[in-house]
């Protein structure tokens, strides 16, 4: 009996693993979150969005990020395979630079291009936003021939995720997860500084600190490979809070 057992809990852990998806990409089309509309405030100048700049570096020698580098230390933590280890809970990952490694709860890979994905993002809800007359994209702000650039510094795109093992080692667990216990939890935080400037004098304007974050709790019959779908919908959350601040004083900054 007790080797049945274990046959059969094998079988499930190699079904549940075998089910995880290769690859995830960041799509802001998937965002919930409807893309923020200012009719209201009457447009009058126009903006160009530039390429995201990568900051999540700078936690290591910018004194005002000091706790998230704490929080956050380089590179990847933990592995999924602690779970095999008797009396652990679960096993976990964590991850700074999610684009740049494998092995997510549920997902393989995610693919994400930082600099454009969240470009391509920020003109999306700026066109729908209405606060300016014209909205283009321009690869810098020597390029573009508007009033204003808009531009973000991304400095953290932490993941944490969790696979539970109850315990009882992923030999075991798969029994709790076909009865409906969770699979595993995943985490995705997402901080961008926005900024508006002035394209002649190059003076930044106005800006707006968004920190985000969310999770999503995994189970072997629903959200598998959702492990980073959190990213896009934080990016519209962010960029909706961002403009909502920027209706409110855009009408100073045009005088």
């Amino acid at each position: 009996m007790k080797t049945q057992i274990k046959i059969l809990a094998a079988v499930l852990t190699a079904s549940v693993l075998s089910a995880c998806s290769d690859l995830a990409t960041f799509d802001y089309d998937t965002a919930v979150s409807p893309m923020a509309e200012f009719h209201e405030v009457a447009p009058k100048k126009t903006v160009a969005v530039v390429p995201f700049l990568d900051y999540r570096g700078t936690k290591y020698y910018d004194a005002t990020q000091t706790k998230q580098a704490e929080a956050h230390p380089a590179g990847d933590h933990g592995s999924l395979l602690l779970g095999f280890i008797p009396l652990m809970p679960a096993g976990f990952v964590e991850k700074e630079q999610p684009e740049n490694s494998t092995g997510f709860v549920t997902l393989e890979k995610f693919e994400f291009d930082l600099q454009n994905d969240l470009t391509d993002a920020a003109y999306q809800s700026l066109k729908q936003s209405g606060l300016f007359t014209s909205v283009v994209k321009a690869d810098a702000a020597e390029q573009a021939d508007t009033d204003y650039i808009w531009r973000g510094k991304v400095t953290n795109t932490y993941y944490g995720g969790n696979m539970y093992s109850y315990f009882v080692t992923y030999l075991v667990s798969p029994v709790f997860w076909v009865l409906g216990a969770p699979y595993g939890t995943s985490q995705n935080q997402l901080w961008i500084k926005y900024e508006l400037i002035d394209r002649k004098t190059g003076d930044v304007l106005w800006t707006y600190d968004y920190r985000g974050h969310d999770y999503i709790t995994h189970w072997i019959y629903a959200r598998i490979g959702k492990d980073v779908s959190m990213y896009p919908e934080l990016m519209r959350q962010g960029m909706n809070c961002a403009l909502w601040e920027l209706s409110q004083k855009l009408p100073v900054l045009d005088k």
